[in-house]
């Protein structure tokens, strides 16, 4: 009899590395990956997933990477396509939120411009995953990072396994489902390249960011956030998670 996908994994380990960090790098807070390595950790949103991906690529690449996020800053894609340029990244994959996808020509253009329409596909997604297949062993990450940097207090917890470990075959079980479902509608690449012919029409929104308005200060431009507003107790924090 076939055994069914398992839904969720359970462990019982105290075999993880738990890092709490304000200023440090991605590759400083995460540390060193190969299989068998756990990491939970916090941030003050210091560096973004794209951050977080290129060190897991670092670490256990050249890799293929799949990535799932509601959305995405343009200046982190072109980092991600330099990491592929270089030769880091063998392929990749992406699974955007198509309400956010659609709604946003002026980003979602570039998205394409750059990996290309195979690239992406797009359906109802609020999880934030990247899987990294590589040479070395396989990492997961699920955080509550978009690929964007968002100076705001961020976690995130890595596996690193063989390639066909539990953990990587659930969530990559999972991404290749939604990645195959959607792109059997036509739809998907019909939204695609709508997408794109909007940007197309009028590339110079490319980098028309709206800027949020502060009604208290009489309509001018809210200041973005500053990393020093984005702190927190590390000594509060450390009650939570132990010594």
């Amino acid at each position: 009899m076939k055994q069914s996908r398992p839904r969720a994994l359970r462990y019982a380990t105290g075999r993880i590395r738990r890092v709490v960090h304000r200023t440090g790098t991605a590759a400083q807070v995460i540390g060193p990956l190969s299989p068998g390595v756990r990491v939970t950790g916090l941030t003050a949103g210091q560096f973004s997933a794209v951050d977080a991906m290129e060190h897991m690529v670092d670490e256990l690449g050249p890799a293929a990477v799949r990535v799932s996020t509601w959305t995405t800053g343009v200046y982190d894609v072109e980092r991600t396509r330099a990491i592929r340029v270089q030769g880091r990244i063998t392929d990749i994959r992406m699974l955007l939120d198509r309400g956010t996808f659609e709604k946003s020509p002026k980003y979602a253009g570039p998205l394409i411009e750059m990996l290309g329409v195979d690239a992406f596909r797009c359906l109802s997604v609020h999880a934030k995953i990247i899987i990294v297949t590589g040479e070395r062993g396989a990492a997961v990450m699920r955080s509550s990072m978009n690929l964007n940097k968002n100076l705001r207090t961020e976690q995130f917890d890595i596996d690193c396994e063989a390639p066909d470990g539990e953990v990587v075959g659930l969530y990559s079980g999972w991404f290749d489902a939604l990645w195959d479902e959607s792109g059997r509608s036509q739809d998907n690449r019909a939204i695609i390249r709508a997408v794109y012919d909007r940007y197309l029409e009028n590339p110079a929104e490319e980098n028309a960011r709206p800027r949020r308005r502060n009604p208290a200060a009489g309509g001018k431009d809210a200041q973005a956030p500053r990393i020093e507003d984005a702190s927190f107790s590390v000594d509060e924090l450390m009650r939570f998670i132990g010594d």
